[in-house]
C-alpha cells in the first residue's frame, strides 16, 4: 500500500481525520449491536420463524433444511465478521498512523459494501423462511463451484501428484456433500430453457426459486443506494483500471509521477461503508425482531459529518500534500 504522510507542520485534511473517527465509531457501534441483535432474538422474530419452520424432527426433509439454516447463519456470520474487519481496516488506513493511502481506501471500502450485500440477501427479514432456506443454499453451492474452479485452475505441473489429487477429490467430496444437502432438503436445481446449463434452485413447496448467479452489481444498487456506482468506481481500483486511477496523478503521460490523494475519492469510500454498515444493523436487527432505527440513525450522524466536509472540500481548492518537504532550487527558492 503506497501512504502519504505529510512532513511535520503540514496535518492530513480534516475529511481523513474526521473519517478516522467516525469509522471507528462505526466499527464499535456495530459490534457491539450485532452482539446484543443476535445475544436475544424476540419471539414471532423472522429467526424464531426459521426455527419453528425446521422444528420436526420427525421430517428428514425438515432435518435436512434445519442444517441449511445452520449453514445459513454461519455463513452470515463470517460475511459480518469480514465487513467488520474491513471497517476497522478502513479506519486504520485513514490517518491512523499520521498516513494516508493513495487508492486502496476504495477496495477496502468495497469489500465492506460487497459484504453487506451479500448478508442482507441472505438474512433478509422482507421474504419468507422459505426463500432465506434457498438463497442460502444457493449461496453454499456458489460457494463450492468457486472453489473447485480455483483449484482446477492451478497448474498440476506445480504441485506432487498426490497433494494435487488430494485437493481435487476434497472439492468433489465438497460439492456432492452440498448437492446431497440440496437433494436432502428437498430442493432441486432447475435448467434453462435449452435444458443445457443449471439456472436456479427451486423449492417446490412452499413454491420458491432463486437464480444460482448472485448479481453483486445489481444488489449494490438495490441497497445501498446512497453510493450509487461505488461498486463500479472501487472496481475500478481493484482491477487497476486507468480512469480510476488517474485521479491522484497531477503529471502528463511522458512525465514523472506526481501524486496527491482524492480526498472526496477517500469521502465516498467512508460513507459508503458507512452505509453498508448500516445495512448490516438494520438487516439484523429486524431478523432478530429488534427495532435498528437508533442505529441506524446514527450510522446517518456518521455520514452526515464526512458528507459535509466532501461539500466543503467540493467548493474550496485543496492544497496538495507533499510526501517529503519541498526542496530549494540553485536560486534559493521553493521548488
Amino acid at each position: 500500500m503506497v501512504t502519504i504522510r505529510p512532513p511535520d507542520g503540514f496535518p492530513l485534511p480534516e475529511l481523513v481525520l474526521v473519517s478516522n473517527r467516525v469509522l471507528t465509531e462505526e466499527a464499535e457501534a456495530l459490534r457491539a449491536a450485532m452482539e446484543q441483535f443476535g445475544g436475544a432474538p424476540q419471539a414471532g422474530s423472522p429467526w424464531t420463524q426459521d426455527d419453528e419452520a425446521v422444528a420436526d424432527r420427525a421430517d428428514p426433509i425438515a432435518q435436512g433444511r434445519a442444517t441449511v439454516l445452520r449453514y445459513a447463519r454461519h455463513q452470515a456470520s463470517l460475511i459480518y465478521v469480514n465487513a467488520w474487519d474491513h471497517l476497522i481496516t478502513l479506519a486504520r488506513v485513514l490517518g491512523g498512523d499520521g498516513a494516508m493511502p493513495l487508492f486502496s481506501q476504495a477496495s477496502v471500502s468495497r469489500v465492506v459494501c460487497e459484504a453487506a450485500v451479500r448478508f442482507a440477501w441472505l438474512m433478509d427479514p422482507d421474504v419468507s423462511s422459505a426463500k432465506r432456506l434457498v438463497r442460502a443454499a444457493v449461496a453454499l453451492h456458489v460457494s463450492a463451484e468457486e472453489r473447485s474452479k480455483g483449484v482446477r485452475a492451478l497448474p498440476a505441473e506445480r504441485f506432487d501428484p498426490r497433494i494435487y489429487r488430494q485437493m481435487l477429490d476434497s472439492c468433489s467430496q465438497e460439492r456432492d456433500s452440498i448437492r446431497k444437502l440440496i437433494d436432502g432438503a428437498g430442493m432441486a436445481f432447475g435448467s434453462s430453457r435449452k435444458g443445457s446449463a443449471k439456472v436456479r434452485l427451486e423449492l417446490q413447496s412452499p413454491k420458491v426459486a432463486v437464480p444460482l448467479k448472485i448479481n453483486i452489481t445489481e444488489l449494490m444498487a438495490d441497497l445501498l443506494p446512497d453510493s450509487p456506482s461505488w461498486y463500479n468506481v472501487g472496481s475500478s481500483v481493484t482491477h487497476s483500471i486507468y480512469w480510476g486511477l488517474r485521479d491522484v496523478s497531477h503529471s502528463r503521460p511522458g512525465q514523472s509521477l506526481a501524486l496527491t490523494p482524492n480526498v472526496l475519492d477517500v469521502g465516498a469510500a467512508v460513507e459508503s461503508a458507512i452505509s453498508a454498515s448500516a445495512l448490516i444493523l438494520d438487516r439484523c436487527g429486524r431478523m432478530n425482531g429488534h427495532d435498528p432505527t437508533a442505529h441506524v440513525q446514527r450510522a446517518q450522524k456518521r455520514r452526515a459529518e464526512v458528507d459535509a466536509l466532501m461539500r466543503r472540500a467540493v467548493t474550496s481548492a485543496w492544497a496538495h500534500i507533499p510526501a517529503e518537504p519541498p526542496s530549494r532550487g540553485s536560486s534559493g527558492r521553493q521548488e
